[in-house]
């Protein structure tokens, strides 16, 4: 496996944990049912795309990490509860970002179709929390 491809699926593995473990945190903050069930999905989801990286690495030959990114203590040196949903966004943003970067040299098909979808599914998640805020579901 490439090492530089074997280092971008690793480090979004990285922060997918991170993101995991932030939405843990920020399920049991919610006050809303509505946001809580929200965030409960948005977490899964981390957890997936998590298991999916690992798993292509595995399959293209590399090591998965099993590090979890910084991004947990960052979130959590934010004071407030709707300071730690924005970062929380901005992350996905990263991720998203991120895979737009590197999408076009994956070279592996079926590496690449996850990773268009992976970006798709971080882009309807931004869109949920977006309008929890809007509604004051914080």
């Amino acid at each position: 496996m490439d090492s530089r491809l074997e280092g971008f699926l690793n480090l979004l593995g990285e922060a997918e944990r991170a993101g995991g473990r932030v939405l843990h945190d920020l399920t049991e903050l919610a006050q809303s049912l509505e946001l809580r069930e929200m965030l409960k999905k948005v977490g899964h989801d981390e957890g997936y795309y998590a298991g999916e990286l690992a798993a292509h690495v595995r399959r293209l030959g590399g090591n998965p990490s099993t590090k979890t990114g910084d991004f947990v203590e960052k979130v959590r040196a934010v004071g407030n509860f709707r300071g730690k949903l924005e970062l929380l966004n901005r992350g996905q943003r990263w991720v998203i970002r991120k895979i737009e970067e590197n999408v076009a040299t994956a070279g592996d098909a079926p590496l690449k179709a996850f990773l268009v979808v992976m970006a798709q599914g971080h882009r309807v998640n931004i869109g949920a929390l977006e309008e929890a805020l809007k509604e004051g579901l914080v």
